[in-house]
């Protein structure tokens, strides 16, 4: 099996190798992150958004601990999910590019560029949750499968969006060469 994919993944394009590898390596980010115990989560997640609202909140050196511990367990959940939304919005993306650029040298069905790419990154998040099940303090969560499918897919429109902008353009441009 690992030679068979080994000789696909060589006839890709070198375009496609990459998105591929970029893919691979987002994942297993996301990979490594699910495996932190809840402890080591909370910190990270706590620290980052800790650093956020002093930038965004104007008042915050002037604010004593205990207001800045209440503004930051306000918002803490909310920015985990984001967090979830946003990992899961570049693997879309990543997994849209390569789908399209890989299926669009085949000349495969459009589905398989819209549907697979989305549908690849709602099975992992699946198998991320249920990882995190045996992560000493972190849940499975149906909700947060559904964020990550979420952000899965506006990625996946995302990219669309781009690669159609950028074709239009490409389009506009093409009588503009035939006819200086």
């Amino acid at each position: 099996m690992g030679q068979a994919l080994t000789e696909l993944f060589r006839r890709q394009s070198r375009g496609v190798q990459i998105l591929i590898v970029l893919s691979i390596a987002w994942m297993v980010l996301i990979f490594c992150m699910s495996a932190q115990n809840s402890e080591e989560s909370s910190s990270l997640s706590s620290g980052l958004l800790a650093k956020l609202l002093s930038w965004l909140t104007p008042d915050w050196d002037s604010m004593g601990a205990r207001e800045k511990r209440l503004l930051l367990e306000k918002w803490h959940t909310f920015f985990r999910k984001l967090g979830h939304f946003s990992e899961y919005a570049v693997l879309g993306g990543l997994l849209t590019a390569a789908f399209r650029v890989r299926h669009t040298e085949r000349q495969s069905p459009p589905y398989t560029r819209v549907w697979l790419p989305p549908l690849a990154a709602l099975c992992y998040a699946a198998t991320d949750e249920l990882h995190q099940r045996f992560v000493p303090g972190r849940s499975c969560e149906l909700r947060d499968v559904m964020i990550d499918f979420s952000g899965a897919l506006l990625g996946t429109l995302t990219v669309l969006g781009i690669l159609h902008l950028y074709r239009r353009r490409q389009e506009q441009r093409e009588p503009e060469e035939l006819f200086p």
